[in-house]
């Protein structure tokens, strides 16, 4: 199965929300938001996808209408899960996302868990239905890239968010800087264990134009919208653009 390390060099995606961390979490968040990710590299594996949509939506417990973004036929199959795992006892009301992207080759099959407080769960911290979904996927191959996102905000931060987005920088030590999108930075240098990553934001897009690893994953990944990521796992350094 593939390793908490890799899986991470692997989702060098916009979807995926992840930093570098590999440290416990729970379903809670500050007075601001709530937020719970299940990301996976999974088979073309109807059951498969059935178990994932059913542990995510017991987790989060809401029965909101979900946006599906896919690129094949999967995307309605999630949907049709997504409808038929729907409690009447559900009563929370924050929005579902569902994305669904074919790999352009196959890796290792496996899921991480994240939430607002903390990037990764810890192995042990998984609940028993993740935990067989893991060993479901031992030694399986991927045909696809599943994120399942629950996000939850209040009242009050909705309305006093502007239209501006901003780049928030972090590395292994925290939080680095956040920058307008609308500024122009040709060289934005981050630090890292393994040297400095360097970023620079142009036209309102953010992206690595020097990578210290071998896969240079990140720099085939640009971020513009709210909710985009750019993350380099072995250098600790995750990029995400948000509202100001």
């Amino acid at each position: 199965m593939i390793s908490r390390r890799n899986f991470l060099k692997f989702a060098g995606l916009t979807s995926v929300v992840l930093s570098a961390g590999y440290t416990t979490g729970k379903l809670t968040g500050n007075s601001k938001s709530i937020n719970y990710g299940v990301h996976g590299f999974i088979p073309a594996d109807e059951r498969v996808i059935a178990n994932l949509v059913s542990a995510f939506k017991n987790k989060i417990k809401s029965n909101t209408e979900a946006i599906v973004i896919s690129d094949s036929k999967f995307g309605e199959i999630i949907n049709r899960f997504d409808l038929k795992s729907r409690n009447e006892k559900f009563s929370n009301n924050g929005s579902i996302t569902y994305r669904l992207k074919r790999l352009d080759k196959q890796v290792d099959s496996d899921i991480i868990v994240s939430d607002a407080n903390n990037a990764v769960y810890s192995l042990t911290d998984l609940n028993s239905t993740f935990e067989y979904i893991r060993a479901d996927l031992k030694n399986r191959k991927a045909d696809y890239f599943f994120t399942a996102e629950y996000s939850e905000t209040d009242f009050l931060s909705t309305i006093f968010k502007s239209n501006k987005k901003e780049v928030v920088i972090e590395n292994g030590k925290g939080l680095v800087d956040r920058i307008s999108l609308e500024n122009t930075y040709k060289n934005i240098l981050i630090d890292g264990p393994q040297g400095k990553t360097g970023l620079m934001i142009e036209n309102g897009i953010a992206q690595v134009h020097t990578s210290t690893c071998r896969h240079a994953i990140c720099k085939h990944t640009i971020a513009s919208g709210v909710g985009n990521i750019i993350a380099c796992a072995p250098n600790k350094v995750l990029v995400k653009v948000e509202l100001a």
